[in-house]
């Protein structure tokens, strides 16, 4: 018989929407709810079926029946082990969000500050664990969810100001799934194509009242649930009532066209003319607290996805349902059956009978006390009598043998039904920390390690893909929330944090408010001193990677620095000893590390990553300014020096040059003077000889007198020339000596010198 549809009538349309959609839901989910409730009390120790457990409790006699003793119900849980194992694996392993440029204008750098950004949120939500929460609730009955929720900064602003509604994104766990209805349609892993989604919670009626004592009136509630409504019995109780989150889709139609002049632009109708068209439907997601009567309250959401993330165990699809199961409900059956054998055992030999004593009756009697408790205390030694009163010989008491058989097989059995634990779950002894004793190899039992994290493997997928969903939603939903100049706060790869200023250029601050800059003060800057983050342009796609616990790569990182350090030189080992003592962390271990650093030599410092403050980087800049203006200034003042040192230089080397012209011309005109008057004295003398000699001839002839005459002629016509000529070259010698003492000193250009 089909349910009775809810009454409609006198309700606002978007409640009646939300009761028929959750009525839908629940109808669909309601075989795998309960399996998941099932699975729930399983793991929580509820593992016997009602009615065994009671037939065990025992009966009292009856008339006709004789009474029932109780009988043993062990729970010796094999199952958990293994859930815990997963759960904990994942719990430890490292889900890190990337996000990579996509084109469309997008940079390295603003992905790396998104990065940082989704870091932060991470770490901000290891107190509730969502993520893990809900990886947990997939290995337990195969489904859980988290959400993500953007929270205001400042919760109690102390005074107003542009800050007051800035807001930041949170993961949030939500500790019930059973809590969340899904659209039934939807089958994607990520359940991104569902048209809707309830998140529903039961408050107290006071509770209910006091917040929402305007919008709901109880009074209404309970009459509309006393009309048999099948949905109003679930959401009205005689003490709570039920309020939930209703989460649709809803869309818009955008048309757009390339025009004839070939730009795209958005249009109301295509033109005739148009060279290309489309229509786009783009999702609006619109959340609401109602209940089952009114809406509550509005829930605003930017993004185009519905905040709900779900994270699924091992999903199987079955005649066109979707069928989600865990590690527990695998294993329940295997778990029974260990119970059983083990209340089983326990009975059995609780039941055996002692080992029976065959004995004479005469050869006991005087010791019944001792017989009757052989089989309940150790005694040293048992009497008997070995002869009767008629002298005859009396046998020997003998312990009759008990049989073994039943006990063997009890135990081989309890060995299968945990056989069946380990292969229910894949996780067999190795990956439990039990080794087997046949599997000596390290590597064999690293080879059996490794299958069983691959058969389930398909857990920490699931905690992959949800993330990255719920990354790609955070990316999206990031500018839709930030105002130019708001203050972003991320953490670095070692959780170190930082501060970013959204849409503005500034300078980045590790130990305090990054500083602002205007468009003049930024233009100043040379490139790479000034920073501009705007998340608004381009696209950016999202992967995770999973790695180690932080504290985990952290250990194995100072192990590893540790080896190092004793192999590198002196001054490179005095530089990582430093990162080597704070990744210790060990109290003070920071301190001692910044002690170190400041301890090293100037040459071995390194500058702090992101600049140090503002304030201090301006000072230092102007410092800058001034030692090379007077730098420039020094080297003006050398340059002149140094060309005023060339042109003495060059002076005093025109000076010794001259002076050596000079004591060199000196020279050759003394030694010339010399020569001359020598050559004038050689000259009187051979004119005085031949004077003599034509004297002498002319007292001889008259004719030899004519012929000396003529030659003492020509012989003084000589000799006057030459005095001219030795006249003229001396002349000519002052002149030139002159000339030099009144020529001009030369220049430094001239002589090739620099100035």
């Amino acid at each position: 018989m089909a349910k009775r549809r809810p009454a409609t009538a006198g309700l606002d349309p978007i409640i009646v929407e939300a009761r028929e959609r959750w009525q839908r839901a629940s109808e669909a989910e309601e075989a795998q709810r309960t399996r998941i409730l099932a699975a729930k009390e399983f793991r929580a120790g509820n593992q016997w079926d009602p009615a065994i457990k009671t037939a065990r409790e025992g009966k009292n006699a009856l008339q006709g029946v004789g009474a029932q003793p109780p009988r043993p119900c062990l729970t010796i849980d094999r199952l958990s082990q293994p859930a815990r194992q997963i759960s904990n694996s994942i719990k430890t392993a490292n889900f890190a969000i990337d996000v990579v440029a996509n084109g469309s204008g997008a940079d390295d750098g603003t992905a790396e500050i998104i990065k940082g950004y989704l870091r932060r949120v991470q770490n901000q939500a290891r107190g509730e664990s969502p993520v893990e929460w809900a990886a947990d609730g997939a290995i337990e009955g195969g489904m859980g969810w988290f959400r993500i929720r953007t929270e205001y900064v400042q919760e109690a602003p102390d005074e107003p100001g542009v800050e007051v509604f800035d807001q930041e994104l949170r993961l949030e766990r939500i500790a019930n799934n059973l809590t969340v209805y899904c659209d039934p349609s939807a089958n994607k892993p990520t359940r991104s194509d569902a048209k809707f989604m309830f998140v529903t919670e039961d408050l107290a009626k006071e509770e209910f009242e006091r917040l929402y004592g305007d919008e709901a009136d109880l009074r209404s509630l309970e009459d509309f649930s006393a009309t048999g409504d099948p949905v109003c019995k679930d959401w009205v109780t005689k003490d709570t009532v039920r309020r939930a989150e209703y989460w649709r889709v809803t869309y818009t139609t955008e048309k757009w066209a390339v025009l004839a002049d070939g730009s795209i632009q958005q249009v109301d109708e295509f033109p005739k003319d148009a060279l290309q068209k489309r229509t786009v439907q783009r999702p609006v997601i619109e959340g609401r607290m109602i209940c089952a009567t009114k809406v509550l309250q509005e829930l605003p959401w930017v993004g185009s996805r519905i905040p709900l993330i779900p994270v699924l165990g091992e999903e199987l699809n079955v005649d066109g349902k979707a069928l989600l199961r865990g590690i527990v409900e695998e294993g329940m059956d295997a778990q029974r059956m260990v119970n059983f054998m083990y209340s089983a055992a326990v009975e059995n030999f609780a039941l055996m009978p002692k080992t029976p004593i065959l004995a004479a009756t005469g050869a006991v009697d005087a010791y019944k006390d001792i017989y009757q408790t052989l089989n309940v205390y150790n005694y040293s030694w048992a009497p008997w009598d070995a002869f009767d009163a008629q002298g005859r010989q009396m046998p020997e008491p003998k312990l009759m043998p008990r049989d073994a058989g039943g006990v063997s097989a009890g135990v081989e059995m309890m060995r299968i039904s945990e056989e069946a634990i380990k292969a229910t779950t894949g996780m067999f002894d190795p990956s439990l920390g039990k080794p087997d004793s046949r599997d000596r190899s390290g590597r064999a039992i690293q080879a059996l390690q490794g299958q069983a994290d691959l058969s389930t493997s398909n857990y920490g997928d699931g905690v992959t893909r949800a993330l990255i969903y719920a990354g790609e939603q955070m990316v999206e939903v990031l500018p839709k929330i930030t105002r130019k100049g708001q203050i972003l706060h991320t953490l670095g790869l070692d959780d170190e944090p930082e501060q970013h200023v959204v849409g503005q250029p500034y300078i980045p601050g590790k130990k305090g408010k990054p500083k602002i800059l205007s468009p003049e003060e930024a233009q100043q800057l040379q490139e790479g001193e000034a920073q501009f983050f705007d998340p608004t342009r381009g696209r950016y796609a999202v992967t995770v990677t999973v790695g180690k616990a932080n504290a985990t790569k952290r250990e194995e990182g100072a192990a590893a620095l540790g080896e190092l350090i004793p192999h590198l030189p002196p001054e490179m080992a005095a530089v990582a000893t430093p990162d080597y003592v704070e990744q210790l962390s060990f109290p003070g271990a920071h301190k001692i590390a910044e002690k170190l650093r400041k301890a090293l030599p100037p040459g071995l410092r390194d500058e702090e990553e992101g600049g140090e403050d503002p304030e201090k980087q301006a000072m230092q800049q102007q410092i800058q300014q001034l030692q090379q203006a007077l730098e420039g200034k020094h080297a003006e003042e050398q340059a002149k020096q140094q060309a005023q040192m060339q042109i003495a230089s060059m002076k005093m080397q025109s000076e010794e040059r001259q002076t050596a012209a000079d004591l060199e011309f000196q020279r050759w005109k003394i030694q010339t003077e010399a020569e001359t008057k020598i050559a004038v004295a050689e000259l009187g003398a051979k004119v005085d000889r031949l004077a003599l000699f034509l004297e002498e001839r002319a007292r001889i002839g008259t004719q030899e007198t004519d012929i000396a005459h003529e030659a003492t002629q020509n012989e003084h016509d000589r000799q006057h020339e030459a005095a001219l000529s030795a006249l003229e070259h001396q002349q000519a010698i002052e002149q030139a000596s002159h000339a030099a003492a009144i020529a001009p000193e030369p220049s430094p250009n001239e002589s090739g010198g620099d100035v």
